[in-house]
């Protein structure tokens, strides 16, 4: 059939193109003679004969053309349109076009097969190499047999087109190519789009039994099952996270044991497995690139698991597994950065027990690479600075646990640790100059955050190498600035709090600071008598200023003054191990003795005194003991370093600890006293017996008001009885209270509600 319609359509073809017959120059090319005098028929026979071979010319190829492969009628030239011109040779054309094999070469079933059988004695090894890798084209079936019929031949194979160069348009138009189109527009789209469509339920549910079986392959370390559970394992962060799950997770996970399970599985196999397959260089295993990407799509979904967490068992339990996973985690350098990040907040927020782990974890980061170091120093010292904002007994043990944290992470390389120091103690310098400027800003100083960062970098400095020497001088001149800053009362606890900070950095520093002017300041704020009315005292260790109501109470007085005395005998007692004690204690036994003159106080006239006996005692100690058998001069800086060494500890020194172990020992009765009493009274809410235990004091006060004010006797009393009656009770109660040690000034749980304390 095919052979019989081949003439007619050649001379279809050479009628059509020898009818309209118009001509277009081609551009400019290199021009053969062979084709000067060439017409259409000649020109159509060049595509037929094969054999015929035209000459090259030197012009590279501009465009692609494609014949039509034979059993395919030509799409006839309309009158309008004209041939395409070609910048190549017809041979050459002829020699591009590939050749179409007619029917009778189209291989069928039974050609391959008898093919494949020959493979095997020709080429046993490439047939060895099927077999192996895929034994699927081995078992050939070539379904339907070629049939004879043309027509479907015909609609199987698409017509191929010549190809125009860039601004042309393909004008060839066959009304079989058109009828072939509008076939192929109106088969049925639902067909498919069934076909296309994936089932909704695709995800698999993990179930209790699905994890048994993971389980037992986990326990022979096998990597496809582990790749299974990593999938699970983002299921279950996405169901803690509370999201839909995606259409194209394979897992789902409904129940929360099941997350649980999932969660603790991953932890405890992953690590093991991972280290018996990749081992302990994981980079350079031969599996790494299996694992990679499954690898670092674990460790993502593990740092978004401990931002979700709130168990604090559970919490430790993953960052502990975390850093079981730090040589994977630092082979992913943004998945570092964000270890790094997820294990700061951590330390920041959590319980006591999840910083600590969550610090350990840092550590070890700045151990295995400490490219880091830098980094997790700025990371940690933002966030200490955004939790020591608010200072109050709750929240200090949380702050005294950072800040020494972070002193450890500071003195692991001095020289990191100076720039970063540079850097933020001339932010502090900043801010205070500006506050000098404009005193209206004084509130960016006087806070507990800004104080915080001061506590900090005199932690650091004053246990440090001789690289950070050179900041301590900008650091005692910035306290000293705050110190100097506004002179009210109202901001005494700040100053107190300035200078401990200053006696601490003096003591390790070996460096004297002088603070005499600024202590004594504060004395004789305590000297005058105030009248106001008394209140409970505050402990002022957590009070930065308070208001003016306050500050004229005898409790603020009593408490400044508690401070003051403390600081100076520090102060003092550094003094007295220097050999000239007896020249710079001087002028402060002048100042405290006007300070007994004018003070009325008996108790602190009395502690003054005795602190003036103490310094007498330690100036004639090294007067007439110590320095009469000196030999070398104040010039001799060595020698008068060494022989302040060789001294033993002084008189105040003595007295100074003594004091301080008193001072505290007294101060954890009253927190010990006030904890029983908070005990006490969640007891009575509780709702306890009044027959197991009996009412307290208070209550029985209320129930014989109670009693006492009972509408019966109301009736029969007259108005001017009840009122003696009701002087005559608060004496009593007044005497009761003072008899029995309970004073209502002292024990009594009443709040200053005037105190205002500091962000």
């Amino acid at each position: 059939m095919m052979a019989q319609r081949q003439p007619d359509k050649k001379k279809r073809k050479r009628k059509k193109l020898d009818g309209p017959k118009i001509k277009k120059k081609p551009p400019a090319v290199a021009k053969n003679d062979e084709f000067e005098d060439m017409d259409a028929d000649a020109f159509m026979a060049s595509f037929d004969n094969d054999e015929t071979v035209a000459p090259k010319s030197d012009v590279p190829v501009q465009q692609k053309t494609k014949t039509k492969k034979k059993g395919k009628k030509t799409k006839p030239l309309k009158p309008d349109d004209t041939p395409i011109a070609t910048s190549e040779p017809v041979s050459e054309v002829s020699e591009m076009a590939p050749e179409v094999p007619s029917k009778d070469n189209i291989p069928n079933s039974s050609n391959v097969k008898k093919g494949l059988s020959k493979l095997e004695g020709k080429d046993s090894d490439f047939f060895k190499f099927l077999q192996e890798n895929d034994p699927e084209l081995l078992n050939f079936s070539g379904g339907e047999e070629d049939s004879d019929d043309s027509s479907q031949g015909e609609s199987e194979e698409e017509p191929e087109e010549l190809e125009t160069p860039v601004g042309e348009e393909e004008s060839i138009m066959s009304d079989e190519g058109e009828g072939e189109e509008q076939e192929q527009e109106q088969e049925p789209e639902p067909e498919l789009e069934a076909e296309i469509e994936v089932p909704e339920s695709s995800s698999i549910p993990v179930t209790s039994s699905l994890l048994k079986k993971w389980r037992n392959n986990l326990e022979k370390n096998s990597l496809p099952t582990w790749k299974q559970l990593i999938r699970g394992f983002q299921a279950a962060v996405i169901t803690a996270k509370g999201d839909e799950p995606e259409d194209s997770m394979k897992y789902v996970i409904v129940d929360p044991d099941v997350v649980n399970k999932v969660i603790m599985m991953c932890l405890e196999y992953s690590s093991d497995l991972l280290k018996h397959h990749l081992g302990d260089n994981p980079t350079s295993s031969t599996k790494w690139n299996k694992v990679k990407l499954s690898l670092k799509s674990y460790l993502t979904s593990l740092t978004e698991l401990l931002g979700l967490l709130t168990s604090n068992d559970v919490l430790c339990a993953v960052m502990r597994h975390c850093k079981a996973m730090l040589p994977y985690y630092a082979a992913f350098s943004r998945l570092m950065k964000k270890f790094v990040k997820s294990h700061v907040t951590v330390w920041g927020s959590k319980a006591e027990l999840s910083r600590v782990v969550a610090f350990t974890c840092l550590q070890a980061v700045v151990k295995k690479i400490p490219a880091f170091l830098e980094d997790i120093l700025k990371k940690m010292y933002v966030e200490y600075t955004k939790c020591s904002k608010i200072m109050n007994p709750k929240s200090r043990d949380n702050i005294v646990l950072m800040r020494n944290s972070l002193v450890e992470m500071f003195k692991i390389n001095p020289s990191i640790t100076y720039t970063t120091g540079f850097l933020y103690i001339r932010q502090l310098a900043v801010t205070l100059r500006s506050v000098i400027v404009n005193k209206k800003e004084i509130e960016s100083v006087y806070n507990w955050q800004y104080i915080n960062c001061l506590h900090v970098w005199v932690s650091v400095l004053s246990d440090c190498d001789t690289c950070l020497q050179p900041l301590v001088f900008p650091l005692i001149q910035i306290m000293m600035g705050v110190v100097k800053l506004h002179s009210s009362p109202c901001f005494y606890p700040l100053h107190l709090h300035t200078m401990r900070l200053m006696l601490h950095l003096a003591a390790a520093t070996n460096k004297h600071i002088p603070l005499v002017h600024s202590l004594l300041d504060t004395l004789q704020f305590c000297a005058t008598v105030n009248k106001a009315p008394a209140t409970k005292p505050v402990d002022l260790t957590c009070v930065l200023r308070v208001t003016k109501g306050y500050k004229k109470t005898k409790a603020y007085q009593d408490g400044i003054f508690d401070l003051t005395y403390e600081l100076l005998l520090n102060y003092v007692s550094q003094l007295s191990q220097s050999i000239s004690f007896p020249e710079v204690s001087f002028p402060v036994t002048v100042w405290l003795k006007k300070f007994n003159k004018s003070c009325n106080n008996p108790k602190y006239k009395s502690q003054m005194k005795q602190l003036m006996e103490k310094m007498d005692m330690a100036s004639k100690d090294l007067t007439k003991e110590r320095r009469s058998s000196v030999t070398f001069t104040p010039r001799d800086l060595e020698e008068v370093t060494k022989w302040e060494n060789q001294l033993p500890e002084s008189v105040l020194t003595k007295y100074f600890n003594t004091w301080l172990r008193i001072h505290r020992a007294a101060a954890a009765k009253k927190e010990e006293q006030e904890a029983e009493d908070v005990a006490e009274t969640k007891e009575e809410e509780g709702g306890d017996s009044e027959e197991e235990a009996g009412p307290p004091k208070k209550k029985q006060k209320k129930m014989k008001k109670k009693q006492e004010d009972s509408p019966e006797k109301k009736s029969v009393e007259k108005p001017e009885k009840k009122k003696k009656k009701k002087k005559k009770k608060n004496k009593e109660e007044k005497t009761e209270a003072v008899s029995n040690g309970d004073s209502e000034f002292v024990d009594n749980g009443d709040v200053v509600e005037d105190i205002v304390l500091s962000d």
